[in-house]
């Protein structure tokens, strides 16, 4: 498991609209990458920077990698910056050797 944690501030209101159509490429395209296991996307609920955070975790470090070395990768970043994103920033976590998989609660 490997997780890439990206978050970053919005466009420019005069932006924004073109901003939400674009996105949903961006995000079926990630959806397209070998290794994928999940994707999430969250906003920050007092507009404080970052206003985004997203949430793309694969199967492995070496899947992870991969994206992140890619063509898509490097095409959605550049669009993202010309559109008028912000203080884009990228965490790139493997998995814990004490806890590899996700827990759940008890009962859960």
């Amino acid at each position: 498991m490997a997780l890439i944690i990206t978050v970053w501030d919005l466009p420019p209101a005069e932006q924004i609209e073109a901003y939400n159509k674009r996105s949903k490429s961006w995000v079926s395209t990630v959806l397209k990458q070998p290794g994928l296991k999940e994707f999430r996307a969250y906003r920050n609920p007092y507009r404080t920077t970052p206003e985004v955070m997203v949430h793309t975790e694969f199967d492995s470090l070496a899947s992870c990698l991969k994206y992140i070395e890619s063509e898509d990768y490097a095409t959605i970043n550049s669009e993202m910056q010309a559109l008028g994103c912000t203080n884009l920033s990228v965490q790139l976590w493997g998995a814990s050797p004490i806890v590899p998989e996700p827990l759940k609660p008890p009962g859960g």
